[in-house]
């Protein structure tokens, strides 16, 4: 894809250590550098237990952003005034693994099984059984959970009882029940809230019509593939899906078939989504790069390394965020990911070991000369130099005839011997 002019694009990304950062990509790739990243936390402050699991946007103008860490702290973060709020989710016990806004109203899902609306007059609950992912779709008041042998659900926001409970599909050939395990969903675009995409990590991505029936209207397997993320695509019915194995492809569900495949990733595909009006793929891996391809030409234009493994992604399209302090070394958080990698912290303790300096070889001149003696045994190694070649010769034959008739000696003592021989 030829681009004419530059344009910027803001991405904000967060890790496994807990670390978030804003990174400024310019389509002009001349003006990428290290100092178009900065830090929005402080590394050093960072423990364990801060591991961001989840980001989504808060709002329809993307200019707040809400953020989830394993500690059960949820962060509202401001891209113009910064950090100004905070929410403990300690109503369930678990990661956070969704999040969302309606109207004035926070969404928040523990993997445990409980999703909370918080607003000012009261707080709700809602069990909706263990789940590994939780997306709301703010514009038609609803949200949908799946997890682990707990297929695909949607709820009304306000509402105990699910609208729509998938079905599985039918028995396989051999009568045996297919294994379910919702990785990731979303909701399709401009579907009225009605049409949803899983994916799974049997290596199946789904696609379900509420309005339909139960079970998916349309489904695309991937065998020995799981699936680790989705998100919506340039087009209708078009889904982007990552897994584990670093693959990227895009699922054109109306024809049940991959379409596109975006090459580069080396570790997981953590997170993925779209930049629409400049048409990029953008994508977060656990080999701690963040990607950015050309959708037609699939070409990767943008690649970043940022020292930690990374765990969701965002792009601002609605707006743009300037830089406040762009950071040029990030050496602070390169040593917290020490702490967060074990493997990381055994080999940078282990002390250097230099070059042990080579040892001085004197002349061959200084050398000692070898004498070597005549062998006993056979051995061919003689002196030559010796006075007396002839006799050195004639010991040499004698010792070795002496072992020749060793040798004959034994072979017949050993035949004496044999039980066959005997007989």
């Amino acid at each position: 894809m030829i681009i004419s002019e530059d344009k910027e694009i803001d991405i904000f990304v967060a890790s496994r250590i807990g670390s978030f950062k804003h990174i400024k990509y310019h389509t002009d790739s001349s003006k990428n550098s290290k100092k178009c990243i900065e830090n929005l936390v402080d590394i050093k402050s960072l423990q364990k237990e801060d591991s961001i699991t989840r980001m989504e946007w808060g709002n329809s103008e993307q200019t707040e952003i809400l953020i989830g860490r394993k500690n059960q702290q949820i962060q509202i973060y401001n891209t113009l005034d910064g950090f100004t709020n905070t929410y403990t989710a300690d109503f369930a016990p678990g990661d956070i693994v969704g999040l969302g806004r309606y109207k004035r109203r926070l969404v928040a899902a523990v993997n445990s099984g409980t999703v909370k609306i918080w607003s000012k007059k009261n707080e709700e609950l809602v069990t909706v059984g263990k789940i590994d992912r939780m997306r709301v779709c703010a514009e038609h008041e609803l949200f949908a959970t799946g997890g682990e042998e707990n297929d695909l659900k949607v709820y009304r926001i306000g509402e105990q009882a699910p609208i729509f409970s998938a079905k599985n599909l039918p028995h396989d050939w051999l009568q045996l029940r297919r294994p379910v395990w919702v990785s990731d969903l979303c909701f399709i675009n401009n579907e009225g809230g009605n049409v949803l995409a899983v994916c799974s990590r049997h290596g199946y991505v789904r696609l379900y019509d509420t309005r339909a029936q139960r079970r998916p209207v349309q489904c695309v397997d991937f065998e020995n593939m799981a699936a680790t993320c989705i998100s919506n695509s340039f087009d209708d019915r078009q889904v982007l899906v990552g897994f584990g194995r670093g693959q990227l492809h895009q699922v054109d569900l109306r024809k049940g078939k991959p379409d596109k495949g975006y090459k580069g990733a080396t570790g997981a595909i953590t997170d993925v989504t779209i930049a629409r009006q400049e048409r990029l793929v953008v994508s977060a891996s656990l080999d701690r790069n963040v990607r950015v391809h050309a959708f037609e030409s699939k070409d990767m234009v943008y690649k970043q390394y940022l020292t930690s493994k990374l765990s969701c992604i965002l792009v601002q399209t609605e707006g743009s965020t300037p830089l406040r302090h762009a950071d040029t070394e990030i050496k602070q958080e390169e040593i917290k990911e020490e702490e967060g990698d074990d493997y990381d912290l055994m080999f940078n303790n282990m002390e250097t070991v230099g070059d042990k300096p080579l040892k001085k070889k004197l002349p061959q001149e200084e050398l000692p000369a070898k004498k070597i003696k005549p062998s006993s045994e056979g051995r061919t190694d003689v002196d030559l130099e010796e006075s007396n070649t002839e006799d050195a010769i004639k010991k040499l034959l004698k010792s070795t005839e002496r072992q020749k008739k060793k040798r004959e000696q034994k072979r017949k003592e050993k035949k004496a011997k044999s039980v066959f021989h005997n007989a």
